[in-house]
């Protein structure tokens, strides 16, 4: 099976941080940006998961308006059948939906023996 996206990828934004809820799934894993936000900014404002991915258009104005992360979140690989969660975070969504597509393939393979 192919990888369903539900949120596809923000030009410009790759970090967790841009991202919240179901992103994508195959028959066996879904994959969620999980967790709260907490930053404190460059000019030493405080803002909480959607304000907070409010005052950033991408991954660029993050990293320069960021003085401190309070809280961050991350992406997660859940297993649908057990509710297992993968061993592994990310905070990359190129490199979790990579990661998603590799598990998936493993998946297939192993359900072919």
């Amino acid at each position: 099976m192919d990888i369903k996206i539900h949120q596809p990828k923000i030009k410009g934004c790759d970090d967790s941080f841009f991202y919240d809820g179901l992103i994508a799934e195959t028959e066996k894993f879904s994959l969620y940006a999980m967790g709260e936000i907490k930053i404190v900014t460059a000019q030493g404002e405080t803002y909480s998961d959607d304000r907070a991915r409010q005052q950033f258009e991408n991954d660029k104005e993050l990293d320069a308006g960021v003085r401190e992360y309070l809280m961050n979140n991350w992406f997660e690989m859940v297993e649908k059948e057990s509710g297992d969660t993968h061993c592994d975070v990310w905070y990359s969504y190129d490199e979790a939906l990579h990661d998603l597509a590799e598990d998936n393939k493993t998946s297939e393979s192993n359900d072919s023996l």
